[in-house]
């Protein structure tokens, strides 16, 4: 009698459902991961990339268990013979590209995200690797016009992540203090599209407080503070821009009202571990200011 793979047209379905089977594990990485664990996940794909050796994106999923397993080696050469069969496969080129950065080889990252972008100049993860793999090699100015690329490839409704806005305005600055105003303008920009979003506005906070413009950081700070519903740690941190602008009054009342705003919380959130390190901080700060008495 025949195999089932001896069967005529049975092949072909077979590589068919291989094929189907190694994009779902391309696409779901996490879930075969955390339900079967990444070895037994290696072990299926080894069975079926015997079964039809000729599917790339088995070698693409493979070499993604490998990296996620820590084994660079075998993803590099997974991923390398993935490319062997499709040149053009732009997931194993990706992987590379983590692969070598995971190894901090960021020149050889830089090569072959330059060959991917000739192909698909817009591709967003393959711009925003590469603008990592810039920062990694001291090219910050590199690294801002990549996610500068990554961003406008965002049109509504799609919108581009605000770690993109935020990447770049730490290339500005880590480029020179002549481009802080580029790297705020940047934040300011990823505000007017996205909202509100806290990190990129306490991002420009200490862009303005490190080089001194404490009037700028202050305005910027109170219109967060004015959206907190819980102020005890957003007035410590205005308490040390006040400090670190010498208005050392003015720093001591914003400590004491934050101490005011934990006394005022149930007793229960004023013994989590988030209340407790910022009572630390201010049993600090007004101890340094010479106030430590008059509160409990």
């Amino acid at each position: 009698m025949y195999g089932i793979l001896s069967m005529p047209g049975t092949r072909r379905l077979c590589s068919c459902l291989l094929q189907a089977l190694a994009l779902a594990l391309l696409g779901f990485p996490f879930f075969s991961a955390a339900h079967v664990g990444i070895n037994e996940e290696i072990e299926t794909l080894a069975r079926l990339i015997q079964q039809d050796p000729t599917i790339s994106q088995l070698y693409v999923s493979r070499g993604e268990a490998y990296r996620l397993h820590g084994n660079r080696d075998s993803a590099i050469a997974d991923f390398r013979k993935a490319l062997n069969i499709d040149p053009v496969n732009v997931s194993a080129t990706i992987g590379l590209v983590r692969t070598y950065l995971d190894q901090g080889n960021n020149r050889q990252a830089i090569g072959l995200l330059n060959r991917a972008l000739a192909r698909e100049p817009g591709n967003v993860r393959a711009l925003t690797l590469r603008a990592q793999a810039n920062a990694g090699t001291k090219r910050p100015l590199k690294a801002a016009a990549d996610y500068t690329r990554a961003i406008e490839q965002f049109r509504e409704p799609g919108k581009p992540l605000p770690g993109f806005y935020l990447e770049r305005a730490r290339a500005y600055a880590a480029a020179g203090d002549q481009y802080v105003d580029r790297a705020l303008q940047g934040l300011d920009e990823g505000i007017n599209v996205l909202g509100n979003i806290r990190i990129l506005e306490l991002y420009a906070v200490e862009l303005e407080t490190e080089r001194g413009n404490f009037d700028a950081a202050l305005v910027r700070f109170n219109k967060i503070l004015a959206r907190e519903a819980r102020k005890e740690s957003m007035l410590l941190q205005r308490g040390d821009i006040l400090t670190a602008a010498g208005l050392t009054k003015e720093a001591t009342q914003d400590y004491l009202a934050a101490q005011a705003a934990i006394d005022a919380l149930p007793l229960q959130r004023r013994h989590t571990s988030s209340v407790r390190q910022i009572q630390a901080e201010l049993d600090a700060r007004l101890t340094f200011h010479g106030n430590h008495s008059g509160y409990n």
